[in-house]
């Protein structure tokens, strides 16, 4: 597999040329699962690998949510789609992607479409901040959200702390890649500023760090994270990754 993937002063210069992340949440009923993603897999992949072929987009990648199809909670996302992009003007011209659709595809795009079978539950763009590099091969994410009191504080720390902790970790016990996203819009006293991602090789490697008994007492000890994030993550979910195109290294 190919390799994957405003704030104050210090946001602007620790961010500064790095790439821009837009996430698409989707809900798809239990009956349309199979459908939606071969769909998304075997044909719409064909008109973002184009886009990509054309420098128009860096990467995408395409996520199942660990329990897609077992929660019949239609509020809740099934599937993601991360695309990657350059910088802010390759984001904005972004629908230009899709304008050449039925070139690419052969077929009228309505003839394939996985808008009736889907549900688009919200899009976020985000701001790399920082990453391992290369990122390695995967096949399970961990999303954590967070919104910090203390947002310098909480980014210092992941790149000074937790970044060193996780080279070190890097190719073993399953643990493949950790990066650090700032949240550029929606924003609101409601939505998480900062999602971190981990990845995977195996399953049971990522359920084993979203145990909150089998952490490292040693990092713990040098963290501060009780006072830059009191309350702790908002949310996290378990992803599956279905698909990747491109390369950001």
């Amino acid at each position: 597999m190919k390799k994957i993937i405003l704030l104050s002063y210090f946001f602007s210069t620790v961010m500064f040329g790095q790439n821009v992340i837009e996430i698409h949440y989707r809900h798809v009923p239990k009956e349309h699962i199979a459908e939606f993603e071969a769909k998304e897999m075997n044909h719409w992949s064909k008109v973002k690998q184009n886009a990509i072929d054309n420098g128009d987009m860096l990467a995408t990648a395409f996520f199942k949510v660990a329990d897609a199809g077992l929660v019949q909670d239609n509020t809740m996302p099934t599937h993601a789609f991360v695309l990657i992009y350059k910088d802010f003007k390759q984001l904005a011209d972004s629908k230009n992607i899709w304008s050449s659709a039925e070139e690419v595809l052969g077929m009228n795009p309505s003839y394939i479409s996985t808008d009736e079978i889907s549900t688009t539950m919200m899009i976020q763009r985000y701001k790399l901040i920082d990453e391992l590099s290369p990122l390695k091969e995967f096949k399970y994410a961990v999303w954590n959200y967070s919104k910090p009191k203390n947002m310098n504080g909480f980014v210092n720390e992941n790149i000074k702390l937790w970044k060193p902790y996780f080279e070190k970790k890097a190719g073993k016990n399953g643990f493949a890649g950790w990066g650090i996203l700032a949240r550029v819009y929606p924003q609101g006293m409601n939505e998480s500023s900062i999602l971190t991602y981990d990845h995977y090789t195996s399953l049971d490697s990522a359920m084993q760090a979203l145990s909150p008994m089998d952490f490292d007492s040693s990092i713990l000890s040098k963290s501060k994270m009780s006072e830059y994030d009191p309350d702790g993550f908002r949310y996290r979910v378990l992803l599956e990754l279905l698909q990747f195109q491109g390369s950001v290294n």
